[in-house]
């Protein structure tokens, strides 16, 4: 009895990564639609922060061969100079929704951590960003989420949170990955940025 309650546990937990996954994919094609560069478009492509100190783009991902979902986000001035960058993986998102807020969440609070102020918070996912800028009365988990991101934005460090296109948004999603492959929580700062980030967001400036 105890091997078929194990057997089927494990079965529903598949079950949930393999929906949760495809829900990723689904999010990401509307995206790549959505996205399609038009001529003399600048907001496909990575902007300063408006009349803030510092932005934080922050993005969800997952690995489909592993199963992992994971979050990342970085953080740059008003003249788009590498502040800080962080990833980790997470433990099973509810949803697209879910893994987004939580890179919100782990984002501000390292912002609060590190003493930085005046930030503009952007993310690719619209529905993200409508769940923490709008009034709802959603009490599940990922409303209480949502609600606790709310609160923390209302701190006089966090000015906005905006939505941004998916390839404005390429260097979190790319760190987002990244963390997929990493077992704990990385933040990267004073400096100490790996290659291919510092080519990522070079790659933002000659666009």
């Amino acid at each position: 009895m105890a091997c078929r309650v194990i057997f089927s546990r494990k079965r529903n937990e598949f079950s949930w990564s393999t929906t949760l996954i495809s829900d990723f994919r689904k999010a990401r094609n509307k995206e790549k639609i959505a996205d399609i560069p038009l001529k003399g478009n600048q907001d496909k492509i990575w902007s300063l922060p408006r009349n803030c100190s510092f932005k934080l783009n922050v993005d969800a991902a997952v690995n489909v061969e592993s199963h992992k979902f994971s979050i990342g986000g970085v953080v740059r001035d008003n003249q788009g100079r590498l502040m800080l960058a962080f990833g980790k993986q997470i433990n099973q998102p509810l949803s697209v929704v879910h893994g987004e807020l939580l890179a919100i969440r782990e984002g501000i609070i390292l912002l609060y951590d590190k003493g930085l102020s005046n930030v503009q918070v952007a993310s690719d996912s619209l529905l993200t960003v409508q769940a923490v800028t709008t009034e709802q009365d959603d009490l599940g988990y990922i409303g209480l989420c949502a609600l606790d991101i709310k609160e923390r934005l209302k701190r006089p460090s966090i000015s906005e949170c905006i939505h941004v296109c998916r390839l404005s948004n390429n260097v979190a999603h790319n760190i987002a990955r990244f963390a997929c492959s990493s077992p704990s929580l990385f933040v990267w700062m004073n400096g100490e940025f790996p290659f291919w980030l510092v080519n990522l967001v070079m790659d933002d400036f000659n666009q």
